[in-house]
């Protein structure tokens, strides 16, 4: 897990499209089994509850339809598994919500919520 959430913020960089760009699908699923391991910080109530699904929605206006097909193929997988995907060596490696893994977790959600100026 550490291995894994030391990586994301590489493929964090360019995932917020500007509008009218659409991302590769390995940062589209990159990017949904991010969200996916989020989901389970939140679960495990390592990082606030709700968060995820709001910046989710933030990121709505910005994604593709293809974006977001290949985010929830990220997400779903990755919520199924227990893994991510790391973008930058097309594989998936496994994840555990734990106290250091959610604290980096957080920092990239709050890196997504700066840059969208929220």
């Amino acid at each position: 897990a550490t291995v894994a959430a030391s990586r994301w913020s590489v493929f964090l960089i360019v995932v917020i499209p500007t509008p009218g760009w659409a991302m590769s699908r390995s940062v589209a699923v990159s990017a949904g089994s991010f969200f996916a391991a989020a989901a389970r910080c939140e679960e495990q109530s390592l990082i606030t509850s709700g968060q995820t699904d709001d910046l989710l929605r933030a990121l709505a206006p910005y994604l593709s339809k293809s974006d977001k097909a290949n985010m929830e193929v990220g997400r779903t997988q990755g919520g199924k598994d227990s893994q991510v995907f790391v973008e930058s060596e097309k594989k998936w490696v496994s994840f555990t919500p734990d106290v250091a893994s959610c604290y980096r977790v957080q920092g990239v959600l709050d890196d997504y919520r700066m840059q969208l100026g929220e």
